[in-house]
C-alpha cells in the first residue's frame, strides 16, 4: 500500500519536525557527565570497549564507541549522553510515522488519509510522550534504555507494515525484518522480547495462515539468526580489549553462554514465574501501573487537571482505531495487554525494592503512547473538520488542548528533568581518586562507588596510578589474574589454583603477622604516635566457616603489599568493609586508610585539605536544583570525614576551630539538602558543644 508523494513528504516533516524538536529539548536537559548506576557502567563500556554487566548492552558499547572517540568532543560522557538523546528523539520521530500507517489501517476504505491535520496532532501526541517522565528522564544519560524504546517503535511500526500488506506474496519480507529487530534487540537489553507473544497473536488475528507459511517462516528464522548473531561480537571484544570493566569474560563459547543466560545471577535467561518474590497484584503490577500513572495519568503535579490528558488521548486514540478497523483495534489492545502481563511476570521484583523499574516499563510506556498520538492526531483533525463547518469554537477548544498536552508536559517537568547542572557523580568520583594517596589500592563496594570512579580514571584520565577493586567483583574466582594483567604492580602472590583451595577449606582461626618498616612516612604515622615493630592481625571469615573469594584476594594483597602501596578502603562501606582490619582503618576524608596503629587518631590538616581544598561540591548547595535520592545518599558519605574533622577539633581543646569547620562545610553540604539519618545529624549538630555553650 504505497503512499503518494505529497503524503509521504507530510509525514518525513511531520516525523523530522517531532525529532528535531524533542532532541533540541533533551540536549539541552542532558547530563553534562555521568551519573550514579548504569550511566557510569554503559559509558565506561563505550569508551573502552568494555563488556558490560549481564544482559548487558553490546548494540549499545558498539554504537557508542566512535561517539565516545570523536576528536573534536571535550567529554566522552557528554558526547554519549547526546547520542541517547537522539534515541530518544528517534523513538519520538517512529511514532509519527506509526501512527500514520495506523490511521491508514483504520480508514483504508475512507476517502480521508492522514493530512495535515492528523500530522499535526500526531507530532503534538510524540512530543507529549517526549516530555512525559520516563523517556526523558533516559533521554539524557546514556543507558540502552532509550535504545531499547527505539526497537519498541521500529517493531510496531514493521507489524504495522505487515498488517498493510499481509495478503500480498512478499510479505514474508516483514516478517524477516521483524525477526531480525528482535534478534538484533537481544544485544540492546532484551526487554522487547516480551513483545514476541504479542506479535504472534497479532498475526493469528490477521493472517492466521502466514504461521504455516514456509516463506514467512523461514524469513522469520533466518532474521532473527542474523540479528542474535551479532551477539557474538562479544567474544573478540572480550578477548582483545583492555577495558577495566571485564569482570565479565565470554571470550569462549562456553564463557559466551553462561554470559547470554545470566548464569551468573541465577541463570535461565532470569525469567522465574515461581515462586515470587513479591505479590503480583499488590507490588509488581502496581509497579507497572504506577510508572503508566506517572506518564498518562497524574493529577497532583504542576500540570493540574491537565494531567488527565494523556489517558484522554490514550481512549481517543483506542475510539478513533476502533471506529474504523475493530480488529486492528482489538489487536492492538492484546499486544498491549500481553506486554504489560509478560512485563510483571518476567520482571520479579521484591518489595520496597531500593530502586525503581520505571527504565524496564519503557517499552510498554511506547506501546500506550502510539495509541496516545492517535488519540491527539484524532483530536487535531476533528477540529478541522469542526472548523471547516464553521464550529470555530468548539475547533479552538479541540486544538488549543491538543496543543496544551505537550506544553504542559514540557512545562511541568522541566525543572525534574532537567539534569544540565548535575554533576554530582562525577564531583563524587574525582574526590574520591583525588584525596587517595599516591599509587593507592582503593576497595570499593558497590555500584556507585565503584563505576563513576572507574570512569573517571579510565576515560578522564583521573588518578591512573590508583587500583580500584570492587569487593563484591573480588568473588569472581579468575578476576584477579585480569586486574593483575593490567596492573602488575598488584601485591599478590596467590594463583587462582591457591585460592580456590583457600576457600574450599574450613577456616581455622589465623594470625597474621606483619612487620612494620621504620618508616612514618611510608606507612603514614604522625611523628610522635608509637610505631610498632610488627602488627598481629586474627583473621576471620566475616560468615561462617569458609572464606570469601573476596576475602582470600584481600588477605593475599595485605600479606603480599608489605606497606608498599597504601591501602584504602571507600567510606561507603564503612569499617565493616574493611573485615579484620577495621581497629586499623583511619578515616582521611571518603577512605579509610589501613596504618600499624589501633584506633589511629585522625589527621585534623589532612582532613581539610581533603574536604575543603581537594573537593567539589557543585549543586547541593543550590536549593533551585533538585536532589535525587542517589545523590543526596552519595552526598552523606562526605559527613563522616567532617566527623571526623570534628571529633579531632574537640579532642585537641579547639572548639571555635570546630564551629568553623563545622560552618564551612555545611555550606557547601546543608543538612536540610542532604537529610541524613538521624544518628550523623544528631553527632554533627552535638559537635562542638563546648563552644555554643561558652557562646
Amino acid at each position: 500500500m504505497g503512499l503518494a508523494p505529497r503524503e509521504q513528504r507530510t509525514r518525513v516533516l511531520a516525523a523530522t519536525v517531532a525529532f528535531v524538536a524533542a532532541l533540541v529539548v533533551f540536549a539541552r536537559t542532558a547530563y553534562p557527565t555521568i551519573t550514579w548506576w548504569d550511566s557510569s557502567s554503559y559509558s565506561l563500556a563505550a569508551a573502552t570497549l568494555g563488556i558490560a554487566s549481564p544482559p548487558g548492552s553490546l548494540l549499545l558499547t558498539v554504537l557508542g564507541w566512535p561517539i565516545a572517540h570523536l576528536p573534536f568532543v571535550g567529554s566522552p560522557a557528554l558526547a554519549l549522553n547526546i547520542l541517547a538523546a537522539v534515541f530518544a528523539a528517534l523513538t519520538v520521530s517512529v511514532l509519527v510515522v506509526a501512527s500514520g500507517r495506523v490511521i491508514r489501517l483504520a480508514e483504508a476504505t475512507a476517502e480521508t488519509q492522514p493530512n495535515a491535520a492528523w500530522l499535526t496532532g500526531a507530532t503534538l501526541g510524540a512530543l507529549a510522550f517526549a516530555f512525559s517522565g520516563t523517556l526523558w528522564s533516559y533521554a539524557g544519560r546514556f543507558t540502552p534504555y532509550v535504545l531499547s524504546a527505539v526497537f519498541t517503535g521500529l517493531i510496531l511500526w514493521t507489524l504495522l507494515r505487515w498488517w498493510e500488506e499481509a495478503d500480498a506474496p512478499d510479505a514474508w519480507r516483514w516478517v524477516g525484518l521483524l525477526g531480525q529487530l528482535f534478534g538484533l534487540d537481544f544485544s540492546v537489553h532484551r526487554t522487547n522480547a516480551l513483545l514476541i507473544p504479542g506479535a504472534l497473536v497479532w498475526i493469528v488475528m490477521r493472517r492466521p495462515r502466514t504461521l504455516r507459511d514456509p516463506s514467512a517462516i523461514l524469513a522469520g528464522i533466518i532474521g532473527l539468526v542474523a540479528g542474535l548473531a551479532v551477539q557474538l561480537l562479544l567474544i573478540p571484544i572480550a578477548a582483545f580489549s583492555r577495558s577495566s570493566l571485564d569482570f565479565n569474560h565470554p571470550s569462549t563459547f562456553s564463557e559466551f553462554w553462561d554470559y547470554v543466560t545470566i548464569k551468573q545471577l541465577g541463570g535461565s535467561f532470569l525469567l522465574q514465574l515461581f515462586p515470587r518474590k513479591s505479590p503480583i497484584w499488590s507490588v509488581q503490577a502496581r509497579d507497572l501501573l504506577q510508572v503508566l500513572g506517572d506518564n498518562f495519568l497524574h493529577l497532583h503535579g504542576s500540570a493540574g487537571a491537565l494531567g488527565l490528558l494523556p489517558a484522554v488521548a490514550v481512549i481517543a486514540g483506542f475510539i478513533a482505531v476502533w471506529r474504523g478497523n475493530r480488529r486492528l483495534a482489538v489487536a492492538l489492545t492484546v499486544l498491549l495487554v500481553t506486554q504489560a502481563a509478560l512485563t510483571v511476570l518476567y520482571f520479579n521484583i521484591p518489595p520496597n525494592y531500593f530502586r525503581t523499574f520505571d527504565r524496564h516499563y519503557l517499552p510498554v510506556c511506547v506501546t500506550m503512547a502510539l495509541l496516545m498520538v492517535c488519540g491527539v492526531a484524532a483530536a487535531t483533525r476533528a477540529a478541522e473538520a469542526l472548523r471547516r463547518r464553521r464550529h470555530r469554537m468548539a475547533a479552538v477548544v479541540i486544538a488549543g488542548l491538543a496543543v496544551l498536552l505537550p506544553a504542559s508536559q514540557l512545562v511541568g517537568n522541566w525543572r525534574t528533568q532537567d539534569a544540565s547542572r548535575r554533576f554530582f557523580a562525577q564531583d563524587y568520583a574525582s574526590n574520591a581518586l583525588r584525596q587517595l594517596p599516591p599509587n593507592a589500592i582503593y576497595f570499593t563496594v558497590g555500584d556507585n562507588d565503584t563505576f563513576p570512579v572507574m570512569y573517571m580514571q579510565s576515560v578522564e584520565g583521573v588518578r591512573p596510578d590508583v587500583t580500584i577493586i570492587n569487593l563484591s567483583v573480588a568473588n569472581i574466582p579468575d578476576w584477579p589474574d585480569r586486574l593483575r594483567q593490567r596492573d602488575p604492580t598488584l601485591p599478590m602472590s596467590l594463583s587462582v589454583a591457591e585460592r580456590t583451595a583457600a576457600t574450599a577449606k574450613v577456616w581455622m582461626d589465623t594470625v597474621l603477622r606483619l612487620a612494620v618498616p621504620d618508616n612514618r612516612e611510608q606507612v603514614a604515622v604522625a611523628t610522635g604516635t608509637p610505631l610498632p615493630a610488627s602488627l598481629t592481625v586474627a583473621v576471620t571469615p566475616r560468615d561462617g566457616t569458609h572464606m570469601l573469594p573476596a576475602e582470600v584476594v584481600l588477605l593475599d594483597i595485605v600479606r603480599t603489599n608489605e606497606w608498599r602501596r597504601p591501602l584504602t578502603f571507600a567510606i561507603t562501606g564503612t569499617r565493616s568493609a574493611m573485615e579484620w582490619l577495621a581497629p586499623y582503618g583511619r578515616a582521611e576524608g571518603l577512605y579509610f586508610r589501613f596504618v600499624p596503629v589501633r584506633d589511629p587518631p585522625s589527621d585534623p590538616a589532612l582532613l581539610r585539605a581533603h574536604l575543603f581544598d581537594d573537593a567539589t561540591y557543585r549543586g547541593y548547595a543550590d536549593a533551585a536544583l533538585p536532589l535525587d535520592d542517589v545523590s543526596r545518599t552519595m552526598g552523606v558519605q562526605y559527613y563522616a570525614g567532617l566527623q571526623a574533622l570534628l571529633e579531632s577539633d574537640m579532642s585537641r581543646g579547639d572548639p571555635s576551630l570546630c564551629l568553623a569547620d563545622r560552618q564551612r562545610l555545611l555550606a557547601m553540604l546543608p543538612l536540610a539538602r542532604l537529610d541524613p539519618p538521624a544518628e550523623i545529624r544528631s553527632s554533627i549538630e552535638g559537635a562542638c558543644r563546648s563552644a555554643r555553650n561558652r557562646d
